[in-house]
């Protein structure tokens, strides 16, 4: 039994489940731990697993493709 994809799906489906209930300003005690547990779950997941960082990685890579767009497009019209 592989313990990894064990503790990998565990905590995914955990950030899901945090997800749907954790507030972005929490008011009360159980609110709070609420939210830090859900921080705690999604560091653990960017950290040990890389979770959700082929989504970010994507976002920069459009954002360069589109700058070096703009860039070209500058450069035919003349304006530097």
């Amino acid at each position: 039994m592989n313990t990894t994809n064990n503790l990998y799906g565990k905590l995914v489906a955990e950030k899901d489940r945090l997800g749907a209930i954790v507030l972005r300003q929490p008011k009360t005690k159980k609110e709070l731990l609420d939210r830090e547990r859900w921080e705690r779950v999604t560091k653990i997941l960017t950290r040990r697993y890389e979770y959700g960082m082929d989504t970010f990685l994507d976002d920069l890579r459009r954002e360069d493709h589109l700058d070096e767009i703009h860039d070209i497009e500058r450069r035919k019209n003349g304006k530097f």
